[in-house]
């Protein structure tokens, strides 16, 4: 007799970044609806090493009201499942599970395409896998705009959620910190895991982007610092904190403005660390790229003209502060766990869709990144 739950969550537990974060907000905000959630945790190649150790973050979901740890092999049935990440599938888990569900969701973190083109996953390959290993016949839940319109360069052989599923964010967590921007001096920086394609590729632009100047602090928190500095990057007058020395709301609370540019080689998929810096009303000044994750909410610009804007921030502090809480607001009204209740009916009630309206690459572009991605999988590459 299959276990009955109104949610399952499948998913790799030993993500230790915004997957882990993504799925244990999602699981509280189930939990706090009162709904029934059986979560399922599986052993992924694609995070390959045995020693890895499971999130802590991940492991104390089992703890929420509501929450039931399944051991796998558990035949189960709910209303929604969600699986997270298409590379913990494509990549194969070692777990096998009889599961059923009314619809299935596959929490697309990751873009299929790399910045140069190549493919690192086969969605088409990725919801087969899924059906052999767990029995479900998912859809695609894309987290973000960026991530949908590479995969819909795959219709109609995938469907996709009509609607993106982002990440959402226990906003009470992140309250709004100090007011920005009330003295000559200003401080700006950024947070994140440490991680060079989290930066801009050279060392002219890694200095343009977050730049020293008279009465301008730079704070960072999570820096690759030898490797920014092998990149002729000078480093000598920023304030650089570990990863952890510092929580990151408080680190966000001591900024005035948040920068964040990033390598070309790099795809963001969403941006979390971007949505929590506004949601505790910190201007953010952002990669162009991010604008089809996040629209007109932020600012955008080139690593070389940031020292330009931030001269016309200080010379306005006024409009900054209020564009900085139009932006908080709005990372409120969309990604706060009290979004997660009608998003769930929606997805409930959604068909989906096969169009490929704003499809990022031709199908026959398509077959040939196919053709290259198992050619370097036969090879071991």
């Amino acid at each position: 007799m299959a276990k009955r739950f109104d949610i399952l969550v499948v998913g790799d537990a030993r993500f230790q970044g915004g997957t882990t974060a993504a799925m244990a907000t999602d699981v509280a905000g189930f939990s706090a609806l009162g709904l029934k959630v059986g979560l399922l945790f599986v052993r992924s190649a694609y995070l390959h090493d045995s020693r890895d150790p499971a999130n802590p973050d991940a492991l104390a979901l089992a703890d929420l009201p509501g929450v039931t740890l399944l051991s796998p092999g558990t035949p189960a049935h709910a209303d929604i499942a969600f699986l997270h990440h298409p590379l913990v599938f494509f990549r194969g888990i070692e777990e096998q599970s009889p599961l059923t569900s009314d619809c299935a969701m596959l929490v697309a973190h990751h873009a299929p395409f790399r910045a140069d083109g190549s493919l690192e996953y086969d969605p088409i390959a990725t919801l087969r896998k899924i059906k052999a290993r767990l029995g479900l016949n998912a859809r695609i839940a894309p987290v973000s705009g960026a991530v949908r319109r590479q995969l819909q360069s795959f219709a109609p052989m995938v469907r996709l959620t009509s609607e993106d599923w982002p990440n959402v964010f226990d906003t009470d967590a992140w309250p709004i910190g100090p007011e920005i921007l009330t003295d000559t001096s200003i401080t700006i920086g950024r947070h994140g895991r440490v991680d060079a394609l989290k930066w801009p590729k050279s060392g002219k632009e890694i200095m343009a982007a977050l730049p020293i100047g008279p009465d301008i602090e730079v704070r960072v928190l999570g820096c690759p610092q030898s490797d920014l500095e092998n990149l002729n990057a000078d480093l000598s007058q920023w304030d650089i904190l570990a990863f952890g020395a510092e929580t990151p709301l408080a680190f966000l609370h001591s900024l005035d403005v948040f920068i964040y540019h990033y390598h070309p080689d790099l795809v963001e998929a969403f941006g979390r660390t971007v949505a929590e810096a506004a949601l505790t009303g910190r201007y953010c000044l952002l990669d162009p790229r991010l604008r089809t994750n996040f629209g007109d909410v932020f600012d955008y610009c080139e690593p070389s003209d940031v020292a330009k804007v931030l001269a016309q921030l200080r010379a306005n502090p006024v409009q900054a502060r209020l564009r900085a809480k139009t932006a908080a607001d709005e990372m409120r009204a969309r990604y706060s766990l009290d979004s997660i209740g009608p998003r769930l009916d929606r997805l409930a009630k959604d068909p989906g869709t096969v169009s490929r309206r704003g499809a990022d690459t031709s199908v026959s572009r398509v077959l040939r990144k196919l053709a290259g991605l198992y050619r370097r999988d036969w090879r071991g590459a």
